[in-house]
């Protein structure tokens, strides 16, 4: 047992509560969080025009509003330094539950935006929390298989929360689906609040500091993120705009992804112990660089819809940055620098959406692609900067993982 997770005694008047921190938890813990998120995610275009006949304005304002969070998630690790990961993640899973039920009880579109902003609080706080206590708990050479399993989770998760809504909404109205997943959430948060215990000793600090020898991991971040959002905002719109695929086929596509991704976190996982954090993150920037200009230049619709689907996959490749960092930053860094890696990851949330789409009708969606591949390829040439082997020898000395 390291002594960064102290194992906890109870009396037997206290045999709810959990006895130590470990991965079953904090994968439980994500797992509720991403039922809750995909729960918001399905629901929330349909509810927003249904109940408040909201316009296209209306859905960006907010949309764009609820990166905001995630810009300032470097407040998740300014919170580290007085109290533990596991406490700050079970009241994210609070504040996002609480959010779903606000979302529920709305009764115009700016308090279902307020709802909505609530829930990402929740959502990009309990992010770099959970991954930092995974990293802490992983086993040195087992950085990438852990996340991988993590991440398969959260994909079954995703399908999960799916389900639960298509299932609901059979019977009930969206406000209710909203109150029953929402309270579901927080009561599961409010008991992990209470339940689980501290994952440091008193000893054990925290710092916030932007530090020099960080910089190649907060660029990287900063880089990814664009690629996200131009991917995120403009990828299914192509499908749509361009091809005129129904919400059927959308959704379907969704589902193949989520199924897809089960299988595939595992193995970049696998592969990032095995073969380098380097290789990883170059190899697939290299992939995405094609992709993204055969989003700009190809029309031939089932190779597009590959590319969606693979794009989607390399998202894992965020295990080999996390696992570069778990190597080079001692435990009392590592939250701090994964809040600044979400921070850096959110700077152009807001932009993106904005620029991609003026130059999408000013010069053709082909602009907006190109610039995403010019993105990916300077992505490229930092990930090269990777050391084949980083921190060799610093983790068992600073960080608890043996």
């Amino acid at each position: 047992m390291r002594a960064d997770f102290p194992l906890v005694s109870y009396t037997p008047a206290m045999n709810l509560r959990i006895r130590e921190v470990s991965i079953g938890t904090v994968t439980l813990s994500a797992v509720v969080v991403w039922i809750g998120f995909y729960a918001w995610r399905i629901m929330f275009n349909n509810f927003a025009v249904e109940m408040f006949d909201a316009s296209a304005t209306d859905v960006g304002i907010i949309q764009a509003v609820r990166e905001i969070p995630g810009l300032l998630a470097f407040g998740a690790g300014a919170l580290a330094l007085y109290f533990t990961e596991s406490k700050i993640g079970a009241l994210s899973i609070v504040i996002l539950g609480l959010g779903l039920l606000l979302c529920g009880m709305a009764s115009s579109i700016w308090m279902l935006g307020g709802a909505t902003l609530l829930m990402s609080f929740g959502f990009h706080y309990f992010e770099p929390n959970n991954s930092s206590q995974l990293l802490l708990l992983a086993k040195k050479g087992e950085f990438g298989r852990a996340q991988g399993r993590l991440q398969s989770f959260e994909s079954i998760a995703g399908l999960a929360g799916a389900g639960l809504v298509l299932w609901l909404t059979l019977f009930l109205d969206y406000r209710l689906t909203f109150y029953l997943l929402g309270g579901l959430v927080t009561g599961v948060g409010l008991y992990l609040t209470w339940a689980l215990p501290a994952n440091r000793s008193e000893s054990a600090v925290r710092k916030v500091t932007l530090k020099r020898e960080y910089w190649l991991y907060y660029t990287l971040s900063f880089l990814r993120g664009c690629r996200r959002h131009i991917f995120t905002t403009f990828a299914l719109f192509l499908l749509v705009k361009n091809h005129s695929l129904s919400i059927t086929v959308i959704s379907s596509i969704m589902l193949a992804n989520n199924l897809i991704t089960v299988f595939t976190n595992r193995a970049i996982g696998h592969l990032s112990d095995r073969i380098g954090e380097r290789t990883v993150l170059a190899s697939t920037s290299l992939v995405l660089t094609f992709i993204f200009l055969g989003y700009a230049y190809i029309e031939f619709l089932p190779l597009l819809i590959g590319f969606y689907l693979i794009d989607n996959m390399l998202f894992g490749s965020s295990i080999a940055l996390k696992s570069y960092l778990r190597k080079i930053a001692p435990a009392s860094d590592l939250t701090g620098c994964l809040s600044f890696g979400m921070t850096a990851n959110h700077i152009t949330a807001v932009v993106i959406p904005i620029v991609g789409g003026v130059a999408w009708n000013v010069f053709g969606y082909e602009v907006t692609f190109v610039a995403g591949a010019v993105i990916v390829f300077v992505d490229l040439l930092f990930a090269l900067r990777v050391p084949k082997a980083p921190g060799v020898g610093r983790v068992n000395q600073t960080g608890g993982a043996q």
